[in-house]
């Protein structure tokens, strides 16, 4: 047996799949994954433009100094300040950086929720702390990062003792919606409907053990056809049957109908020969009669 094409071994219970076949299925339902990748694809602009709630951005950036010997800054400095990144995000994050920047801002939400909302990163063999706020607000996503910064700044100076906490960057006003990104959900959901949609036509395909025609039965089952029998199409049969008796009484009638005018015709000539008689036995009657009266005169 050819190993290219899908069959089933019974000895060894292997499952070999001709792929070209398999690619052949697919394209004949290409269709369905079209369909299939414009309408999640859609479905997943949709929700994302009418039921996300966008967000955007704020990002600020400070410098943080630990100086051992106060005349330079020397590379044991450097080294300690990197090895103590994780302290920092730690420290930008409390409690009491958090309820600080509350009060100032007025916000009523829970710490867990407000630093949810707070992103800090310290990029690698760096001492920058990158400090970002996200809000559905862009304008409140700033003044987050800005009460961040300033509070954190404060807080690591007094907890670690650090000479400076200097400012990198100051928060920007966010312009554009850092999420949802609708263009790339929109992409991923098309790209997710088209492989869901092949996915189920090779799952079918491969679950489909049916024979569809002789070859089938030489190749899955190694037996030889000795002949076929046609299965008719019961609907065109139906048709074919239905647009015969149509013609069959179409043609029924005509015979009825030339039939009907032959006998009209047959009719009204017998009846004018009958008439006819009649008006020649009358004249005849008559000449006798005539003839009888002038006899006698």
């Amino acid at each position: 047996m050819d190993n290219n094409h899908r069959v089933v071994n019974d000895e060894e219970d292997v499952l070999e799949i001709d792929i070209l076949e398999l690619g052949g299925a697919v394209l004949s339902k290409l269709w369905i994954v079209i369909v299939s990748t414009l309408v999640l694809a859609a479905a997943t602009y949709l929700v994302c433009f009418f039921l996300i709630t966008p967000k955007y951005e704020s990002t600020t950036k400070i410098y943080v100094i630990n100086r051992q010997n106060s005349e330079s800054l020397t590379y044991s400095d450097l080294q300690s300040g990197t090895q103590l990144t994780k302290d920092y995000q730690e420290l930008v994050t409390s409690r009491p950086v958090l309820e600080e920047v509350k009060a100032e801002l007025g916000i009523d939400i829970e710490n867990d929720d407000f630093k949810k909302k707070i992103t800090v990163s310290v990029p690698t063999d760096t001492r920058i702390v990158s400090i970002t706020a996200e809000d559905t607000d862009p304008y409140m996503a700033r003044a987050m990062a800005d009460g961040i910064r300033i509070s954190a700044s404060e807080h690591i100076a007094n907890v670690m003792n650090t000479e400076a906490v200097n400012v990198v960057e100051e928060a920007n006003l966010p312009t554009e919606i850092s999420s949802p990104k609708i263009f790339r959900n929109t992409l991923i959901g098309g790209f997710c409907g088209a492989l869901a949609a092949v996915m189920i036509i090779v799952i079918i395909y491969i679950m489909d053990d049916t024979i569809k025609n002789p070859d089938d039965v030489e190749k899955y089952l190694g037996l030889s056809v000795l002949g076929t029998i046609p299965v008719l199409d019961e609907e065109l049969v139906r048709r074919r049957s239905a647009g015969k008796k149509s013609k069959e009484a179409s043609s029924h009638s005509h015979i009825v109908m030339t039939e009907t005018l032959s006998d009209a015709s047959r009719i009204e000539k017998e009846v004018q020969q009958v008439s006819d008689e009649t008006e020649s036995m009358l004249r005849r009657e008559q000449d006798n009669a005539e003839n009888d009266r002038r006899g006698r005169q």
